[in-house]
């Protein structure tokens, strides 16, 4: 498989899990800890983003 398509499946599916994880939190959640969950799911998103970055650096 190509790096580029890879790179763009990865990063269109982390977007997509985030998009995911913030509508669930707002569904789920109640008002005071929506925001500390947005801030967290942003978070693990940088994090995740990186770390795929880092191994697609190694491929």
């Amino acid at each position: 498989m190509n790096k580029k398509y890879l790179e763009i499946g990865l990063s269109t599916g982390l977007v997509l899990l985030m998009i995911i994880l913030i509508l669930g939190a707002q569904m789920t959640l109640p008002a005071g800890e929506r925001g500390s969950s947005f801030a967290i799911i942003i978070l693990l998103f940088i994090v995740a983003m990186g770390i795929v970055g880092l191994k697609l650096d190694d491929m």
